[in-house]
């Protein structure tokens, strides 16, 4: 499942020392929104998941598969609204040759949706 492009653009991106800090804009006519909820949208969890997956494999050019997750937290739901900038950023430390500890936060309206702390492994 890659939401890329299509549940989301990415608009601002910069990875430094294993840091990434990107605004991603939510595409709030996409069809995954009418399934969840109809007429109350909200992002589901899973997607926020991957965004997170795939901001990773933006920043490392690999693609990943979480492994194991210490924690999801979903704090507050995302509503999409056109144009609605969603600030995420991500830490990657790498454990061992093919695994990355990743901790993630997603913001909206300067309020914490969600964070997680997770193992990837390189496919």
């Amino acid at each position: 499942m890659i939401l890329k492009d299509d549940l989301y653009t990415i608009t601002a991106f910069t990875e430094t020392d294993g840091q990434i800090h990107s605004t991603i804009r939510l595409n709030a006519q996409h069809r995954i929104f009418e399934g969840h909820f109809p007429g109350q949208p909200v992002l589901p969890g899973v997607c926020m998941v991957q965004i997170i997956k795939e901001l990773v494999e933006t920043a490392t050019g690999k693609t990943w598969t979480m492994s194991q997750s210490d924690y999801l937290k979903f704090l507050s739901p995302i509503i999409p609204a056109d144009g609605q900038a969603i600030e995420a950023t991500v830490t990657m430390e790498q454990k061992e040759q093919d695994e990355l500890f990743v901790t993630g936060t997603l913001l909206c309206d300067e309020r914490v949706c969600f964070k997680s702390k997770a193992t990837f492994t390189v496919n």
